[in-house]
Formats: C-alpha cells, sequence, structure tokens
C-alpha cells in the first residue's frame, strides 16, 4: 500500500512519482498486448465454431450411411419394397430462428405390430410322460423339462417359441416356469406386450396373469421366457402353474377338455429402431369356424332340401354337403333313384341317435366324442358283468358308415372298438368286421382270439361263429397258425368257390 502523500518528504515525493510513471507505462503496454490476445480468442472462437460445424456434418454423414446401409440390408431381405427417401435434418445449415411457436407429437407405437397365436395341447395327460421319453431317447439335454410349440410364431419381423413345463421347471437357462412366450430374436432390443390366456369348457378364454410389457435384448444372445409364474432358478414365486394349479390338478379342472388344454397368447411387439423403415401391420387371423357353420347348417336346417326319416323324427339336411360326403348319398340323390325326385331318403336300419352322430361328422369332419356316445348307450342299455358300457352305439356306427362309405368314420369307429375287445363282445365284432371289410378291426380280433383261445373257444358265441360262418373259421386258424396273408387269401379264396359251387349245385 502506497504511503500516505502529506506524511512524505519533497524527496520521497519525487520518487514516488517517477514510481508511479513507470507503472503506467507498464499499463500502457500492457493493454496494446490485451488487444492483441483478445484478437487471438476471437479466432479461436471462430476455429471452434467451424470445428462444430465440421462434426455436425460428419455425424449427419454417419446417420445417412447407417440409414441407406440399413435400408440396403432390408431389402437384400425383402423387408422394404420403396424407394427409400433420404431427408435428414442438415445440422449446419440450420437457418437462425427469429420468432417460433411449436407443438409436436411423439408416436411410439406407429411401429407396433401384432399377433395372435393359439396353442393346442391334446394328449395333455401324456406330456409328463412324453418329456421322460424324450429326453431318455436322447433328444432333448437331459435338463430340459418343457414341450414346445411348433412351428415357431413368426410376425413384425420377429419369432416366438411357446413353452409348457408340467413341473413348472427348466424353461431356458435363465428361467423357470409353468407357460411362457420365449423370443427367438437375435439381433436388437424389442419391447414386448402380452396377454396369455386359457380356454375354459364353457368355450371362453379367461386371461391368466396381468398384461405385462417386457423389454427383450436380443443382441445379449441370452434365451429368456416371459410369463406369469416365471422366476429365477432359486427364487420362486408363490403360485406357481397355470392358474396356481399343478399338472394332475389341471387335468381336473375347467381348463381341460377331451385331454385338450388350449391356451392363446396376444402380443404386441415393438422392433429395434432402424431395422424396419415403414409402420408395421400385422392382422389377427381368428381360428377357423367352418365346422361351427356347417353344424349350425345342419342344427338350423336352414335352406335344407332333403329330409330324412329316421323312425319317427324328420332330419333336415342339404343334398350339397351329402353328395360331396358320401358317394351313396351322390347317387341317391342325383342318379334317377326315387330319393333324387322326392327328396326324402328312409332310414329303417339305424337309431336316431346314431344318425344324428353320423352326420355331425359328416357335416363337419369332427370325430365324435366317445365319452357322449358311450353315456348315450349306458342310458338306454344294461351293463355287462364288468360294468362296461355296451359297445353297440359304436358299432352302429361303423354300420352306417360302412353303408354310406364314410371310409374316415368307419375306420375312427374300428380303432375305438379294437380298444374295447373282450372274451364276451370278440365274436360279434369279428363277425360284423368280416362282413364290413373292417380290415383293422378283424386283425385285432383275430389277435384277441389267438391271446385268448382258452376263454374264447368255450363260449356258446363262437361255436356259433364258426358253425354260422366257415370262412370266419378258417380265418381263426390260418391266423392263429402263423399263415402269411397271401397263403390265407388263398385259402379263403377255394374256400369261398368251393361254397359257390356247392350253391350252385343245390339250386340245380
Amino acid at each position: 500500500m502506497s504511503a500516505d502523500p502529506t506524511l512524505m518528504s519533497a524527496e520521497e515525493l519525487r520518487a514516488e512519482i517517477e514510481a508511479t510513471r513507470r507503472r503506467a507505462q507498464a499499463e500502457e503496454a500492457r493493454f496494446d498486448q490485451i488487444l492483441v490476445e483478445n484478437e487471438q480468442a476471437k479466432e479461436r472462437q471462430r476455429l471452434r465454431e467451424e470445428l462444430r460445424e465440421a462434426r455436425d456434418r460428419l455425424q449427419y454423414t454417419w446417420e445417412r450411411n447407417d440409414s441407406a446401409m440399413a435400408d440396403r440390408r432390408a431389402i437384400d431381405d425383402d423387408e422394404l419394397r420403396v424407394a427409400p427417401q433420404y431427408q435428414p435434418v442438415c445440422p449446419f445449415k440450420k437457418p437462425p430462428v427469429m420468432q417460433a411457436n411449436g407443438g409436436g407429437i411423439t408416436n411410439f407405437g406407429d411401429m407396433v405390430a401384432k399377433g395372435t397365436y393359439t396353442w393346442r395341447i391334446e394328449g395333455f395327460s401324456w406330456v409328463p410322460c412324453a418329456v421322460e421319453q424324450i429326453r431318455l431317447e436322447g433328444f432333448t439335454p437331459p435338463f430340459v423339462t418343457f414341450v414346445h410349440s411348433h412351428p415357431d410364431f413368426n410376425f413384425g419381423n420377429q419369432e416366438f417359441q411357446f413353452r409348457y413345463s408340467p413341473w413348472a421347471h427348466y424353461l431356458c437357462d435363465q428361467h423357470h416356469g409353468s407357460l411362457a412366450i420365449v423370443p427367438r430374436t437375435r439381433d436388437g432390443v424389442i419391447a414386448l406386450r402380452y396377454r396369455i390366456f386359457v380356454k375354459a369348457q364353457s368355450g371362453e378364454f379367461v386371461q391368466w396373469g396381468q398384461t405385462r410389457d417386457v423389454v427383450h435384448d436380443g443382441d445379449s444372445g441370452r434365451t429368456c421366457a416371459y410369463g406369469p409364474d416365471v422366476h429365477w432358478p432359486d427364487d420362486p414365486p408363490a403360485s406357481l402353474g397355470i392358474f396356481g394349479l399343478s399338472h394332475e390338478e389341471l387335468l381336473e379342472s375347467q381348463w381341460v377338455e377331451h385331454d385338450t388344454l388350449t391356451v392363446k397368447f396376444e402380443l404386441e411387439v415393438r422392433p429395434p429402431r432402424n431395422v424396419i423403415q415403414q409402420p408395421l401391420s400385422a392382422n389377427e387371423i381368428p381360428e377357423a369356424t367352418i365346422h361351427q357353420d356347417t353344424q349350425a347348417l345342419l342344427e338350423e336346417g336352414i335352406c335344407s332340401d332333403v329330409r330324412f326319416m329316421v323312425q319317427d323324427e324328420v332330419i333336415q339336411a342339404h343334398s350339397q354337403v351329402l353328395c360331396a360326403r358320401s358317394e351313396v348319398f351322390r347317387s341317391q340323390l342325383t342318379a334317377g333313384m326315387q330319393e333324387s325326385i322326392s327328396k326324402v331318403i328312409k332310414i329303417e336300419d339305424c337309431e336316431v341317435s346314431t344318425f344324428k352322430a353320423f352326420l355331425q361328422f359328416v357335416y363337419t369332419d369332427r370325430l365324435p366324442n366317445l365319452e357322449e356316445l358311450l353315456s348315450m348307450q349306458a342310458s338306454s342299455e344294461s351293463r355287462n358283468e364288468n360294468g362296461a358300457p355296451q359297445l353297440s352305439q359304436i358299432q352302429a356306427l361303423l354300420a352306417v358308415s360302412h353303408k354310406y362309405q364314410v371310409r374316415r368314420l368307419q375306420l375312427w369307429c374300428e380303432a375305438k372298438l379294437s380298444e374295447q375287445i373282450d372274451a364276451v363282445q370278440v365274436c360279434g365284432m369279428l363277425c360284423q368286421a368280416h362282413l364290413f371289410q373292417a380290415k383293422q378291426l378283424e386283425e385285432a380280433c383275430l389277435c384277441f382270439i389267438r391271446d385268448h383261445a382258452d376263454q374264447v373257444f368255450t363260449l356258446p358265441a363262437y361255436l356259433e361263429l364258426i358253425t354260422k360262418w366257415p370262412e370266419i373259421a378258417l380265418k381263426i386258424n390260418l391266423f392263429s397258425a402263423g399263415v402269411s396273408e397271401a397263403e390265407a387269401l388263398a385259402a379263403i379264396d377255394a374256400l369261398e368257390k368251393h361254397q359257390g359251387q356247392q350253391s350252385e349245385q343245390a339250386g340245380e
């Protein structure tokens, strides 16, 4: 700090004046240097702005090239079918904004694809056993405990598989659970919204769990599963299984009908950025309804032109359907027979319930419900010694399907009867199989007689069979002896020729 001038001597004052003058000269010289430094700072500022513009230009070029390369890949994969138009904003040519009012819309749903997949697991009671069998056969690793849908579900350029584990156990390397969605994508990150429904015996689909949103990182290379009870292997939730039911409990629940579990998955997918250049669309395709439609046509009788007279009941039908499904009906209704004029067909050799079951198949191509057939039989007939209902309802259905040459239904009847053969009924079944040329059922009966000869040979029905039908007796003997089919056919032909010659001689 400078001394007080009033206290300074003349000599001190002169010295102070000289020092102050020197300092003033130095500051004057420094001012010029500051002006030079300011010019240098302005130059640096200009260069920084030029660098920013250069970097913006480089970023713009990168983005434009990435977009063009993505379009090229999409064109190669047939995903982009319109010529790309590059209109990115060029940041280094922006005009100055002097005055503005703004507003805008950000749409995150414009690229979302929607799809529905229905999975029917038939023979549901067999799933645990089938999983073990497949594992022991070596078709899957020993730790795999699930079955999966086939084929995989593809939509929105993404691929999904659906998996079910009867033990709510291993679904993938990351997760355990019972029923889940497994994305198969290995390219990019997708946003997934899903809902899972289970079909009740009433026909209604009921949602299991809540609607969930997840983000799946396909770039990670990890397989992940998503579902209401999906969990880390060591951190199970409070409730495991579909609606908290075990596999065994499901089998006895309203969710399994005719040993079939039906589930429906509703998916919404937002794909990775820059993978698709156009908004996606995937229409939900409902299940086929032709079976229900044709069944309603039969039940309501709309536009019918044929009447079946079965006992005292009239059943309305449609000649076009009948002709398409049976050659016999086609001949009756188009070949100038009485039925082609009257459009009335009398059925005198079949019960009403059996003929209705037959027409149900003719119209819908759906095989009958075995339990319903047997319940109809059990309600009107007595039971045998073992308490099992008689099988004449299926045998009657076999007869009518043979009469009208509905081959698929006939084979189904043969298969079901083959599963129900016993000593009491085998002779009657074999006789029917012989008359209807039902080879599948006939062979099953012959096998049963061969393996249970001690039970069958002593029955009055067997003695009556071989007495009345010598050709059937010959078939039993030949089959039990292990004679080849060709040799057996030759022997049967010889017997039939011999019987024909005897008939001719008797006629003379």
